[in-house]
């Protein structure tokens, strides 16, 4: 039999659901990198979510379940997987083709390999959060203030910051260093590409 182990963001199953989910096999889990199969209402960029797309797990509307249990077996996950056609024209991408993308062994739980991020005090999000989701894409998040002379020790150090810490990075960028904004870790993941030249994901570079 298969093994089965289902995650849920922004979805919440019975406890009767997932007794019944159990008795066909179905394990809950609560961790994303563990999770084979993920129940979502729609593309959210949660911790879950964005973990989640390391593992290329199956992404499934709710349906899946309820109609698993209803004819008492598990349905084809075919015939149930998540579309989003808002969140794929928000972010410019179509999730199949992301989640193909994730299967590839340069994606995944390589997307950031041997990147390391640095982010000043005043990013916007969590960054617990956003530790979380570079490690399940095994990159690295740093908190240490980014200096020209951090930057330039080792290749592939990058800095997340916001215009709020204008000071801190005003002077790398004068060294010719690009600026990221969080959108370049968290559309990365979501699309499973890093958009390096997207301008929504630019704080400021030498050019702008």
């Amino acid at each position: 039999t298969r093994d089965i182990r289902l995650m849920t963001t922004g979805v919440t199953l019975s406890d009767e659901v997932i007794k019944s989910l159990s008795k066909m096999g179905v394990r809950m889990t609560a961790k994303p990198t563990d999770c084979t199969h993920l129940v979502a209402r729609g593309i959210v960029r949660t911790e879950k979510f964005l973990c989640a797309m390391s593992v290329s797990p199956y992404v499934l509307k709710e349906e899946w379940v309820n109609m698993s249990i209803r004819s008492g077996k598990l349905l084809p996950e075919h015939d149930y997987l998540l579309s989003d056609a808002a969140a794929e024209r928000k972010w410019n991408f179509k999730f199949s083709e992301a989640l193909q993308r994730s299967k590839q062994k340069d994606r995944g739980s390589q997307l950031f390999k041997q990147l390391t991020f640095y982010l000043t005090p005043k990013v916007p999000i969590d960054s617990k959060l956003l530790k979380a989701v570079v490690s399940s894409a095994g990159g690295q998040v740093q908190s240490t203030v980014p200096t020209v002379r951090i930057l330039k020790a080792k290749g592939n150090r990058f800095v997340i910051s916001c215009p709020e810490d204008a000071s801190i990075w005003r002077p790398l960028v004068e060294e010719g260093y690009q600026i990221y904004s969080t959108e370049l870790i968290l559309q990365a993941v979501l699309k499973q590409d890093i958009e390096w030249d997207n301008t929504e994901c630019i704080v400021a570079g030498p050019n702008s």
